[in-house]
């Protein structure tokens, strides 16, 4: 009889404990998405400090437009340090271009953006033109569009990044 007792109190007892394990599931299960949802979050935000290109003096603005070897140097120089274009990420990506021995960023500037290839893990450049026709029917490279002007703009540079509608 005692044992009857023991297991009717138990089966009176185990609705209360599925009920509690119940709301400590939910309870889990709502943690884990707003987790979820902060670490998309996170990944939509720009990874690295993007330094923008100061604006030349006017003078300068004249001799880049006209004097294509100036106006190369000059992107180069922005191109290394805007921290979007890692040099030893795209050797290592592009075995080709290290075996050429040429300069990431030369390459770059001249082949790698019309190639289709991203100048590091955080500008995507198939991702960029895909989203913004205008810029590839402009046969800009995209890397420099963002860092003149794309980033004002609001433009994504990765398909996790949000962006404007520009259209």
């Amino acid at each position: 009889m005692a044992a009857a007792e023991q297991q009717s109190g138990i089966k009176k007892e185990l609705p209360d404990a599925l009920a509690e394990l119940q709301s400590k599931v939910e309870t889990l299960y709502l943690s884990q998405q707003t987790l979820e949802r902060q670490v998309q979050a996170l990944k939509a935000t720009h990874p690295v400090v993007c330094r923008r290109p100061v604006q030349p003096v006017f003078p300068m603005r004249i001799l880049l437009r006209f004097h294509k070897g100036l106006r190369e140097r000059y992107q180069v120089a922005v191109l290394r340090d805007c921290g979007l274009l890692d040099s030893v990420w795209y050797l290592r990506n592009y075995p080709d271009v290290r075996k050429a021995g040429t300069d990431p960023v030369l390459h770059f500037l001249r082949f790698g953006a019309a190639e289709r290839r991203d100048p590091g893990p955080y500008f995507d450049t198939t991702h960029y033109l895909h989203l913004y026709p205008d810029i590839m029917q402009s046969g800009l490279n995209p890397l420099w569009h963002y860092l003149t002007s794309g980033w004002r703009e609001k433009r994504s540079i990765r398909p996790e990044i949000p962006h404007e509608d520009l259209r």
